[in-house]
């Protein structure tokens, strides 16, 4: 039997988290319908990307889908902005963490009906976000993919090398305490910080959590990733950790490990529906 495709869908819809309209793309089945509960995943897109990086995103979902490697589920992905965005929330400004978590996640709740399972996956910024709000709370979510996440050889903000921190980084690492340098503030937004934070909640919703890393990454988020691997070992937080040898942070591996990624957040939400 021929299995059904996916196809890609184009939408706006205004936020009060961030107070403007926030376009969106949604991949769905092609005979999907509106009576379907169906799986929800949030693709969490890089830096100085869009929410059309589920376009580039999709034929890596249509094989596994054909395949029968990836369930019928919704994809969704929403435009956040790098500076000013980073999926962090700011005092009394905007709050992309909270669209992500919550409000855009009930919008496609509210769009398509009732969602099942949600999971989430991210590369670079994203992977940031997607593991940052995960294990906030790990209990919401079937699983996280974070592919090249920006996170940081250093859990306090003078703890992170200069190396590792030019260009964008330097913005995340800025962002990440509201440009105050706070430690405290720092650590909220940390991935490093939440996990320390929600050990015992993570551990105690067996989350499945992937970390995958190029060893040779341009932006040297491969030491971020494997002190994170260090970090969540002491937690005793089960996770599957690849660094995979002579990858880096895109390039035909990186599409690789992309569909790879793709594919661990399917077998999870498998199991789980």
């Amino acid at each position: 039997m021929t299995r059904s495709r996916l196809r890609i869908i184009t939408d706006l819809f205004t936020s009060a988290s961030v107070g403007q309209p926030v376009d969106y793309r949604v991949l769905l089945p092609t005979d999907w319908e509106a009576t379907e509960r169906l799986p929800l995943v949030l693709h969490l897109h890089g830096a100085m990307s869009s929410s059309a990086s589920l376009e580039l995103a999709r034929p890596h979902y249509d094989e596994l889908f054909q395949r029968g490697d990836f369930p019928r589920s919704i994809v969704a992905c929403s435009s956040t902005p790098t500076a000013g965005g980073f999926y962090i929330n700011r005092p009394a400004a905007d709050s992309w963490e909270t669209l992500i978590s919550d409000e855009f996640p009930e919008h496609i709740a509210a769009t398509y009906g009732a969602v099942g399972p949600t999971a989430l996956i991210g590369a670079s910024m994203g992977g940031y976000g997607a593991l940052k709000v995960a294990f906030a709370n790990p209990k919401r979510y079937a699983a996280v993919a974070a592919i090249s996440p920006a996170v940081f050889p250093g859990e306090r903000p003078d703890d992170v090398p200069a190396v590792n921190i030019p260009s964008v980084l330097g913005e995340l690492h800025q962002a990440m305490s509201n440009e105050s340098g706070d430690s405290d503030v720092y650590i909220a937004n940390s991935v490093h910080g939440r996990a320390r934070a929600h050990a015992q909640e993570i551990r105690d919703a067996s989350l499945p959590v992937l970390v995958d890393c190029g060893a040779a990454d341009e932006f040297r988020l491969h030491e971020g990733a494997d002190h994170l691997h260090r970090v969540l070992d002491e937690l005793d937080i089960a996770h599957e950790f690849r660094l995979v040898e002579g990858a880096g942070h895109l390039g035909p591996q990186a599409e690789t490990r992309t569909k790879q990624a793709i594919g661990f957040i399917g077998a999870a939400l498998t199991v789980q529906g």
